[in-house]
C-alpha cells in the first residue's frame, strides 16, 4: 500500500465521519431514545386509538346513564295539635301592691312594704323616706312602714290642674352604703305618691 492509497483512505474515512456528525446534528432529538423511522408510526398511531379508547371508557364511568330518582321529600311528621294536652291557664303576672295611699282632708297616709323591690329582701326602715320625712310607725309583723303626714309638710308640691287641686310627694327608696366599700346591695328607687281634691 502506497502513501496515496493511505491518503485516499484517510480522506475517505474522515469524510463518512463528518457526515455522520452532521447526520446526528441535523436530526431532531428525541426525548424517547427512539430514532425517527417509519416503523415507529404505527406504534403512536396505536397509541393514539388507545388513548381514545381509555377517555371514552373513562367518559362512560363518569356520565352513566341514569333513570330519573323516584324519591321526593318526606311529609312534615308534626300532627297539628287540637287539643291542648294538660289543662293549662296562662296567667298574667300579678302585680302585688307595695305601696297604699289614703288622702285624707289635711294629712296623707302611705303604707310601703319593706320588700318594696319584689325581690325578697326586706329594705331597711331608714332607707325609705317620704319626701325627706322618716317612717312613723313600723310593723315588724306584717313587714310594712307608715308614714303620716299633713299635706303641706314633706316637700309636697301643690299643682291645680283644670278644676283639680293636686298634692304631690315622692316616696324615696335610697340604700345605704355598706362599710366603706362602696358597695350597695340593692337598688334605689323613686315613686310618685299623690293625693287629688275637686275643687
Amino acid at each position: 500500500m502506497g502513501s496515496s492509497q493511505l491518503v485516499v483512505f484517510g480522506f475517505v474515512l474522515a469524510c463518512v465521519s463528518f457526515s455522520d456528525a452532521r447526520v446526528l446534528i441535523m436530526s431532531q432529538p428525541n426525548y424517547w431514545g427512539i430514532k425517527d423511522e417509519p416503523a415507529a408510526q404505527p406504534e403512536r398511531d396505536h397509541s393514539r386509538e388507545s388513548t381514545q379508547q381509555a377517555d371514552m371508557l373513562q367518559a362512560e364511568q363518569i356520565q352513566p346513564a341514569v333513570e330519573p330518582l323516584s324519591w321526593t321529600f318526606p311529609e312534615d311528621p308534626v300532627d297539628s295539635v287540637r287539643e291542648t294536652p294538660v289543662n293549662y291557664v296562662l296567667r298574667q303576672p300579678a302585680t302585688a301592691n307595695r305601696v297604699a295611699v289614703r288622702c285624707g282632708e289635711s294629712r296623707i297616709q302611705v303604707e310601703v312594704s319593706q320588700d318594696l323591690l319584689g325581690l325578697g329582701k326586706l329594705i331597711n326602715p331608714g332607707d325609705l323616706t317620704l319626701g325627706g320625712c322618716s317612717a312613723t310607725e313600723i310593723d315588724n309583723l306584717a313587714h310594712v312602714l307608715a308614714f303620716e303626714y299633713e299635706l303641706h309638710r314633706c316637700g309636697s308640691r301643690r299643682v291645680v290642674i283644670e278644676n283639680t287641686l293636686i298634692y304631690a310627694f315622692t316616696l324615696v327608696h335610697n340604700p345605704e352604703v355598706s362599710g366603706g366599700s362602696g358597695i350597695t346591695r340593692s337598688q334605689g328607687a323613686v315613686i310618685g305618691v299623690e293625693c287629688h281634691y275637686l275643687m
